[in-house]
């Protein structure tokens, strides 16, 4: 054919094993940054939880130290804004993975390449993101639970909001 035998360059080769690798490390590592903004994310909606929290620990004050002065134990208070937390945070994970789910359904509608599965929410993943956000629910609601059970009763009913 008239080329060099050393010339490498002269007959090209299509090595579909290296593209179908370097296709994993991007989705891999696709994986890993929305793994990251995700966990990110959680943390800061942590952060906004534990401010509605503290939020709802001052307007409560005097409410609080009504049931301490009719015997409620510190500890019962503790339990009643951990579950208000949970509940607010679980309520709210709930509404994003729906949101979510209807989102990846649009999604899915749209014409797409033949070898892209869609949009998917595995039940593994499911699970992952709400054990992920109970952890975050419950420590977020931890010191504002601790504040509201601290509160001394008759410093409580003289607070004036």
């Amino acid at each position: 054919k008239g080329f060099d035998a050393n010339d490498r360059e002269a007959l090209s080769l299509w090595n579909t094993a290296v593209e179908a690798v370097m296709f994993s490390k991007m989705i891999q590592s696709m994986k890993e940054f929305f793994l990251g903004v995700s966990l990110i994310t959680l943390v800061l909606g942590g952060i906004g939880v534990m401010n509605i929290m503290l939020i709802a620990v001052r307007e409560r004050t005097r409410e609080i130290g009504l049931r301490k002065a009719l015997g409620a134990t510190s500890r019962s208070i503790h339990r009643q804004f951990i579950i208000e937390g949970l509940t607010l945070t679980v309520a709210s994970g709930a509404l994003g993975l729906l949101a979510g789910y209807g989102l990846c359904r649009l999604i899915n509608m749209l014409p797409m390449p033949a070898r892209f599965s869609g949009m998917i929410i595995t039940p593994g993943t499911g699970v992952l993101a709400t054990v992920a956000l109970a952890i975050v629910g419950l420590l977020a609601a931890l010191y504002p639970a601790s504040r509201a059970a601290s509160l001394p009763p008759v410093e409580s009913l003289r607070y004036e909001a």
